[in-house]
């Protein structure tokens, strides 16, 4: 099927963005309640033809931008009163109208993920953004703080399936307990240590969904102990149950880039957790890097390094459970898929510019927020769409950070002018399909895919 039949539910995905309907939610929500020369939907070509950012362009810049591009003109101050605790909710409720709408699309998955016992992976990250130290004193007043992102998204699809924002640094444990209950069966939850909870682990095991994560080099693992000690009366000693598993030991063990698996594995001292655990033992030369990237984390906090930090820097410990069909070096190539999120966020922080600052009153900078995870969301499920449909077609694989920031800078703002004018988003998808294959990769290249990690045929 050609790659532009693919991308039918465009259409679909596009309706939260109708004009009629752009207007009626700006009403709901008090952002526009009369005639203006600046309706929602020119406010909405602004943003989008600035792919959300408020941040690095002036009151003068974007008041020219409305002459230029839309032929309104509208002064600075005019435009600054734009900027409200209306258009942030007007910012909000577009975010989730997306949401909802992404939900109910019928999407393709990756090809290569046909034979895993999953049906998505759910790959959840978070990042936060503070003023800079040297503001602070500075935006006092304009109550500009900082910003806790939480976002999940299925890593074959591209649709997000979590989204939290808070004004203030929120525990990533807490946050990410709350996607729990919208769990379904057989989805794989991928994350990284600051997620690490037992009881969340037990909640999506009840859930009949997998999960695979890292634990710390100072988990408690245990085996049943074969020869535990017994009181007078017959009853066994509960502290000899189990016997603790020597990490360090192990680790001096093995040799570098192997991986082993442990069996009839229990974590915690008092949870007694059963899960398979995997060791991947790093060469030389990772572990080195490693361990000046912890020397370094224990300056800036000036805290000294346990020793058993320093011992187990070069194995990495893995904990899930995925059924045993999948190997031990299956696990460890998955749970490296958790870095697409990481390149996916650095694009947002520094080529969409959530990260930048400048001094501006609050609703301003919130809706700038709101605008730029609008269209990164909004790109990246396109992003991963397209993706899918070059690699059936042509077994290539493109680079979804590049694919994110093409739609949101270049074809997200005419495919939205195409929908005002009653066109379809999906004529512009042969053009950026050819230029995105251009620079994509074959599985078998000098510096591989990201995706093939799903294919072990």
């Amino acid at each position: 099927m050609p790659v532009r039949e693919k991308f039918d539910f465009l259409d679909q995905l596009f309706t939260f963005l109708e004009p009629t309907k752009i207007n009626q939610l700006a009403k709901e929500t008090g952002f526009i309640q009369r005639k203006r020369k600046l309706d929602a939907n020119d406010f909405l070509s602004l943003l989008f033809g600035i792919h959300g950012n408020l941040v690095d362009h002036s009151l003068q810049e974007l008041s020219t931008k409305c002459a230029v591009n839309q032929e309104i003109e509208i002064s600075r101050a005019a435009l600054d009163k734009k900027f409200t605790k209306a258009a942030v909710l007007f910012l909000q409720r577009l975010v989730s109208e997306l949401l909802d709408t992404e939900r109910i699309l019928s999407l393709t998955r990756h090809p290569l993920s046909e034979d895993w016992p999953f049906t998505t992976l759910r790959v959840l990250d978070g990042t936060h953004d503070a003023v800079p130290d040297l503001m602070l004193k500075k935006v006092q007043k304009t109550r500009q703080t900082s910003v806790k992102i939480q976002h999940e998204y299925d890593l074959l699809t591209g649709r997000a399936t979590f989204l939290r924002i808070d004004l203030q640094n929120v525990n990533d444990t807490i946050s990410g307990a709350q996607r729990i209950p919208f769990l379904s069966a057989n989805e794989l939850c991928l994350q990284d240590l600051g997620y690490f909870h037992l009881k969340s682990f037990e909640s999506i095991r009840e859930k009949e969904s997998y999960f695979l994560t890292r634990f710390r080099s100072d988990a408690y693992l245990a085996v049943v102990n074969p020869s535990p000690k017994y009181h007078p009366n017959g009853k066994k000693v509960e502290s000899s149950r189990y016997l603790r598993v020597d990490l360090v030991a192990l680790s001096r063990a093995m040799d570098p880039n192997e991986i082993i698996e442990l069996e009839e594995v229990y974590f915690g001292r008092d949870s007694h957790f059963q899960a398979r655990c995997i060791l991947f033992h790093q060469d030389q030369d990772q572990k080195e890097k490693r361990l000046l990237k912890i020397e370094r984390r224990a300056s800036r906090s000036r805290t000294p390094m346990r020793p058993i930090v320093r011992d187990l820097a070069g194995t990495t410990g893995y904990m899930t459970n995925l059924p045993d069909s999948i190997s031990p070096k299956q696990l460890v190539e998955l749970y490296r898929l958790r870095w697409q999120i990481e390149w996916e966020f650095r694009t947002l922080k520094s080529f969409l510019g959530l990260d930048h600052f400048r001094l501006m009153k609050q609703e301003r900078w919130l809706c700038h927020v709101y605008g730029t995870l609008l269209i990164f969301l909004l790109s990246q499920l396109m992003a991963c769409q397209l993706r899918n449909a070059i690699w059936e077609e042509e077994k290539k694989e493109i680079s979804e950070a590049i694919a994110i920031r093409c739609f949101a800078c270049h074809f997200i703002p005419k495919m939205y002018e195409a929908l005002r004018q009653k066109k379809t988003p999906q004529a512009f998808i042969p053009l950026i399909t050819r230029l995105l294959t251009r620079t994509a990769r074959k599985p078998n290249s000098a510096m591989g895919t990201a995706m093939k990690r799903l294919q072990f045929k």
